[in-house]
């Protein structure tokens, strides 16, 4: 039913609207998020942070000022962060982003500065020899997109067929790799030991006129 003009001056006249209830979408208060352990989900500390999937966009959130001021809804697109344990479909934070999340997670933040929808920090699974095109995007459901987070896989997230073999698979590959870039590191430290040892074998070695003298 159309108001007339006396009904929409009433309404403008009344008692403004508490804006401040209107929008009830934040499902944690940004403020306590980052705080061990601050009312978060077992898993979601800081000590953690590797192996989270975190997410940040832009979302749509009232202004209670401007909304106060012209008595209707008055919305601004701000930063949100979503922050998950891959795999739990059960325990997710969305907060407003706060200095905290800036702090906590620098790379994503960057990453979402510069555009990127996927922010990734770690060994993307498409590099993984072990996992087809279909896996990927099976794990992708699961917010798993690294090979960290897939062998960091907890017991009771292990819910599709063949997760415990990818996730064995997984933890094999960072041995092996790790064990590699272990091993190089040694080569190259006993390297510049030996030429340390040879210079300094060749400081001190008498020449061959040294020797005729």
């Amino acid at each position: 039913m159309a108001l007339d003009s006396a009904q929409v001056e009433a309404l403008q006249n009344s008692v403004p609207t508490d804006w401040s209830k209107f929008d009830q979408s934040v499902a944690v208060d940004a403020r306590t998020f980052g705080q061990a352990p601050g009312g978060l989900p077992p898993g979601m500390g800081p000590p953690h942070d590797d192996k989270l999937h975190v997410h940040f966009y832009m979302k749509p959130r009232i202004d209670i000022e401007e909304s106060t001021k012209q008595n209707r809804p008055i919305y601004k697109d701000v930063p949100f962060v979503t922050i998950m344990i891959p795999g739990d479909k059960n325990n997710i934070v969305t907060a407003e982003v706060w200095d905290l999340h800036r702090r906590r997670f620098p790379l994503h933040w960057e990453q979402f500065l510069a555009g990127v929808k996927d922010q990734v920090v770690g060994t993307p699974l498409k590099v993984a020899p072990f996992l087809t095109e279909a896996h990927i995007e099976e794990l992708a459901y699961f917010k798993i997109r690294t090979i960290e987070q897939l062998a960091d896989l907890s017991d009771a997230n292990m819910t599709w067929m063949g997760a415990r073999e990818m996730k064995e698979a997984a933890r094999r590959y960072l041995l092996t790799v790790n064990g590699n870039e272990a091993l190089l590191e040694r080569i190259k430290a006993l390297e510049q030991q030996l030429n340390a040892q040879k210079a300094e074998i060749g400081r001190v070695e008498p020449t061959e006129q040294q020797r005729r003298k």
